[in-house]
């Protein structure tokens, strides 16, 4: 895992849950996720703060209750002042627990899927940001690195966080 992250915070700092192990569960590798999925573009410290809500608005992060989502939650969660009301972002999380659900059927659960990849980094890359939505490449390596499924050592400042833009 790299030794510090953004503005030279420690990664224990930045996320809500221990780095570069598996998750104890499906539903811990899901908050994670979606943790991914809504902090990108966005300052940690801002996702810290809001963190608990998050957990309140998406019932703890149960795959189950959220892959059941539907139109109602999304106008709820849209309408939550407490968490980041983006639209592309909530539809996204719900299509995530259904594709987690999917995983957890077909595979036992998350770590054995992410191990049957034995090392094969890109594939396991290019599979993430097919069967989950918002993981662009650096979101899927970030998210498998906290995940401990890959080691992922950069961990740089982007062009435009070096001249101090968000």
């Amino acid at each position: 895992m790299p030794r510090s992250g953004p503005e030279g915070a420690d990664p224990t700092e930045i996320f809500p849950f221990p780095v570069g192990q598996p998750p104890p569960n499906d539903r811990a590798y899901f908050e994670m996720l979606s943790w991914f999925v809504f902090g990108s573009g966005l300052n940690w410290k801002v996702m810290r703060a809001k963190w608990p809500n998050f957990l309140r608005a998406f019932s703890k992060f149960s795959i189950n209750k959220v892959a059941m989502f539907g139109d109602d939650d999304v106008d709820r969660l849209l309408a939550d002042q407490s968490i980041i009301r983006n639209g592309r972002k909530i539809t996204g999380t719900i299509a995530n627990a259904r594709a987690i659900a999917a995983i957890v059927r077909e595979h036992g659960g998350m770590t054995p899927w992410l191990r049957g990849y034995r090392g094969d980094v890109p594939t396991l890359i290019k599979d993430v940001k097919k069967r989950f939505s918002h993981m662009g490449d650096t979101t899927a390596r970030m998210f498998l690195t906290c995940a401990g499924a890959i080691q992922y050592q950069t961990w740089e400042p982007t062009p435009r966080q070096r001249q101090g833009k968000p």
